[in-house]
């Protein structure tokens, strides 16, 4: 039985999957410390932006997580990825409980779910309803239909379940802080690192960014890792999402459209306008003593 009255069935939404666990987010924060002394040992001439410390050196979504998910009603895509096969079956979406175990211990996984998942409409990415191939785990179990919770009667059953705990008082209450997470102040600059939600620098590359990159090789690797890896996404909020129940004054807190398009355009200076390092992350105004990635 799934009590949606329990806090303590529901997920930290003011920490990212990457700090959700502690003694993992202590092995990425070493990791960080480290390369922080190691620039400052380098000195500030001999630091650039790309190289940034950094928490996170994956992310919380990319192509090829969404397809991980969505392989069973988008094999071709996923083949199309995987230069037309399927991955090792051990590495495919099989299991709820593989899923979760992985995004709370494994270093290279940090995934957020999909809509899809809190959509009863949407069930079939739960069935392999066209009789994949999808192989054997190591252990013998065939890949076939997702291995749901106990709790879940069926596919669209789950998801149900899923959309009601969105829809909770516990989760509405506390979403605001994961929006600012991903949309919002906690989402880039030195207020990240205070929140654990640091990621690598290419992440936070925008369209001026990437064309003001040097030489193509500076740009096909930004590229690739945005492709691969992923990007953060543009900022929407200037203030702290208000709370269940209230609200901004007006558009205080938003991005306004034009706003949003005019940041991507060069020369951007009007005091209404954000600013280049409010949206993109350039190295305005931080530094290596507080151990802030530069370019986020």
């Amino acid at each position: 039985m799934l009590d949606l009255t329990n806090a303590e069935n529901f997920r930290d939404l003011s920490k990212p999957i990457g700090a959700l666990n502690e003694d993992r987010f202590q092995e990425f924060k070493k990791r960080y410390e480290s390369m922080v002394q190691q620039q400052k040992s380098q000195g500030a001439q001999h630091n650039h932006h790309q190289d940034a410390p950094f928490m996170y050196g994956t992310h919380y979504s990319a192509p090829g997580y969404v397809l991980f998910y969505l392989l069973r009603v988008m094999p071709e895509h996923m083949l199309c990825l995987q230069n037309g096969k399927f991955d090792v079956p051990d590495r495919l979406f099989f299991s709820m409980q593989s899923c979760y175990e992985s995004a709370l211990s494994n270093n290279a996984d940090l995934k957020e779910l999909v809509p899809e998942f809190y959509d009863p409409d949407c069930f079939d990415f739960l069935i392999n309803s066209m009789g994949l191939q999808l192989g054997n785990l190591q252990t013998g179990e065939r890949v076939d239909d997702v291995i749901l919770p106990s709790y879940a009667k069926s596919a669209k059953d789950f998801l149900r379940k899923n959309r009601a705990a969105l829809e909770s008082d516990h989760c509405t209450t506390h979403l605001p802080k994961w929006i600012d997470l991903i949309f919002g102040v906690t989402s880039r600059g030195s207020r990240a690192k205070t929140a654990r939600n640091l990621f690598h620098p290419m992440s936070y590359l925008g369209p001026v960014d990437l064309d003001a990159l040097r030489s193509d090789e500076d740009k096909n690797r930004a590229e690739l890792q945005a492709t691969e890896f992923g990007i953060v996404p543009d900022k929407l909020f200037r203030k702290e999402h208000p709370g269940k129940g209230e609200s901004w004054e007006g558009t205080e807190g938003l991005v306004m459209p034009d706003v949003l398009r005019d940041s991507y355009n060069y020369g951007v200076s009007s005091s209404d306008r954000i600013t280049k390092k409010e949206h993109t992350g350039s190295n305005d105004g931080f530094s290596l003593e507080d151990g802030t990635n530069p370019f986020a």
